[in-house]
């Protein structure tokens, strides 16, 4: 017997990708294609965050008794194990013990994964990390694909949902553009001048993404309207495998 009038919860952990901020929030996607009657939106994404911070985090998370918990994870733990500078600002910022390596990596997402699963009853989805820059060839990209293995593994040991976000932008960026778009150039600060042209210029991210040469991506890391399309195709199905209007 369904109980009237109470909403399921469906959180959302993460950083900047998640959070929405400076980049297209496939969160308030999933509001408007899901509403608010029968859902509640928790979104803890926080700008910055690498896995070991959602770990750490997590009993805030747990709090909020969440029904669905998606995962989206992961993307400055691959930027700052490819830049050294960015690791020690981001252990010294973010106070992360430890060396970004892949093993840590994925030593924070089971945790996080197991964690949820012994004190929440929810259902709970891993999405691969999106691209990074739009040249698949990339090294940025072939070391998440190492890291998005690792993710698609933990997904299937601890029985819980992978969602393909990293493969279906990829099928995209392949039938496009052959794989062969405009890389992240992190010895650039693009992320920096696309926040500026957004805050202070009010240019849309969309606006932007075209400006710096992107079809996903705003800055190279960051979602425009179709990235974060794509991601929130990957949850509403999720959810709905799951949820009888």
């Amino acid at each position: 017997m369904k109980t009237l009038g109470v909403k399921k919860k469906i959180l959302f952990l993460g950083a900047s990708i998640t959070q929405g901020n400076i980049s297209k929030s496939f969160v308030s996607m999933l509001k408007e294609r899901l509403g608010t009657k029968q859902f509640k939106f928790i979104n803890q994404g926080i700008a910055g965050y690498e896995s070991y911070n959602v770990l750490k985090k997590l009993d805030k998370a747990v709090k909020t008794e969440p029904d669905y918990v998606v995962i989206l994870a992961g993307t400055n733990d691959v930027l700052s194990s490819l830049d050294p500078k960015l690791a020690r600002l981001s252990r010294k910022l973010k106070k992360i013990p430890h060396e970004p390596t892949l093993s840590h990596f994925s030593h924070n997402i089971k945790r996080i994964v197991q964690k949820l699963k012994e004190d929440t009853p929810s259902k709970i989805a891993i999405c691969s990390l999106p691209v990074v820059g739009e040249n698949l060839d990339s090294l940025e990209n072939t070391t998440l694909a190492d890291y998005n293995a690792e993710l698609k593994q933990i997904a299937g040991k601890e029985e819980v949902a992978y969602l393909p976000v990293n493969e279906k932008q990829r099928d995209f960026l392949n039938r496009e553009i052959s794989g062969k778009g405009k890389g992240y150039n992190r010895n650039k600060n693009i992320a920096f001048r696309s926040l500026l042209q957004h805050f202070l210029k009010f240019m849309s991210l969309d606006a932007i993404s075209e400006k710096n040469g992107y079809l996903l991506l705003t800055d190279g890391i960051h979602q425009n309207s179709l990235g974060a399309k794509m991601i929130a195709d990957e949850i509403e199905k999720f959810i709905k495998v799951y949820h009888t209007p």
